[in-house]
């Protein structure tokens, strides 16, 4: 089965070109991410189902949320399109073997996994809370539904998240469904304001708004959120 659509690596080289002066990981992030801004959004890029093979998807043209943080953490964390491509898969996937029951469909499990995997720290996560709900995640057809109960950090807690704030943090928002985890995934851009950078598929694209219109224009009851970890730094 051949893989998906690829990134050239001619395109690779030349992001890793415009992070390299960065002498701190979380510059490359925001320059990276930044540089990937204006990418047009496109709905399921990823390729594979519960009863075809999964083909590995690298493309740079085209995102949707999750793929386009992806690709943000992965570039920032590597030195060469081999690297690129490591990377993504062990962020996309469990134990990094390419396979659709093994991709991390869900958010809380994203991050769970790549906890496991020394990808992340969670950002403040003495300040999430547990709100007692138990929740049966049936939203992707196919998959075995998920237990999840509820744990995240509120919305009314945003004030220590601008404090900590980091470029290239990881926000997931919460869903008000039964059924789902989290309904979408973004990127911080610290500054005066802190910003939001996705892609959004109402605005077409990837985008950069703030962060609080975000949350004016979406109900959202909690946040999971996650600071990616350079390749040489090791949970403890």
């Amino acid at each position: 089965m051949p893989p998906g659509p690829r990134a050239e690596p001619e395109e690779v080289r030349a992001l890793l070109a415009f992070a390299e002066g960065c002498a701190r990981f979380e510059a490359r992030l925001d320059r990276i991410s930044l540089a990937l801004l204006g990418r047009p959004y496109v709905v399921s890029p990823l390729l594979g189902a519960p009863e075809e093979p999964e083909r590995m998807v690298t493309r740079l043209d085209a995102f949707d949320c999750v793929t386009w943080a992806e690709a943000v953490w992965a570039l920032a964390g590597s030195r060469d399109p081999v690297g690129f491509e490591r990377r993504l898969t062990a962020l996309r996937y469990a134990h990094g073997r390419v396979d659709w029951h093994a991709r991390n469909h869900y958010m809380h499990a994203w991050i769970a996994h790549n906890e496991s995997a020394g990808l992340l720290a969670p950002i403040l996560p003495a300040l999430w809370e547990d709100t007692g709900e138990q929740r049966v995640l049936t939203a992707l057809a196919g998959h075995p539904p998920v237990p999840w109960r509820v744990r995240a950090l509120p919305v009314a807690r945003l004030p220590a998240l601008v404090a900590v704030a980091r470029p290239g943090d990881l926000v997931a928002f919460v869903s008000r469904r039964p059924d789902l985890d989290a309904f979408h995934v973004g990127l911080l851009a610290p500054g005066p304001v802190l910003g939001l950078r996705h892609a959004a598929r109402s605005r077409g694209g990837s985008v950069e708004e703030p962060l609080e219109a975000f949350l004016e224009h979406n109900d959202v009851p909690g946040l999971l959120v996650a600071r990616p970890l350079p390749p040489t730094e090791i949970l403890t």
